[in-house]
């Protein structure tokens, strides 16, 4: 499975697939820039919250939501067993 996601990204770094995603972002940037100064140059108001774009991507999963919830449980089961544990051992030497 290693080998497999090793060799996707390999093809995709070597197809330029990164290189256009990145030249995508950088056309956007300079679109913002060019708006930022056409503001200034209009002495409009200028808010940084205007030329930000929404670069929040959501890349959960079903699955990845699961893990994390066993995750969780897992920890606070083990961290409970602990601390009773602990409690427990602190009892005897008191």
């Amino acid at each position: 499975m290693l080998f497999i996601v090793f060799v996707s990204y390999i093809l995709a770094y070597n197809s330029g697939y990164y290189e256009l995603s990145n030249s995508k972002k950088a056309i956007i940037t300079n679109e913002k820039k060019e708006e930022f100064e056409r503001d200034i140059n209009n002495n409009e108001v200028v808010d940084i919250k205007n030329y930000l774009g929404d670069d929040y991507v959501d890349y959960s999963s079903t699955m990845s939501r699961v893990g994390s919830s066993l995750s969780n449980s897992i920890n606070n089961f083990i961290e409970s067993g602990l601390s009773d544990f602990i409690g427990s051992i602190s009892k005897l030497f008191v």
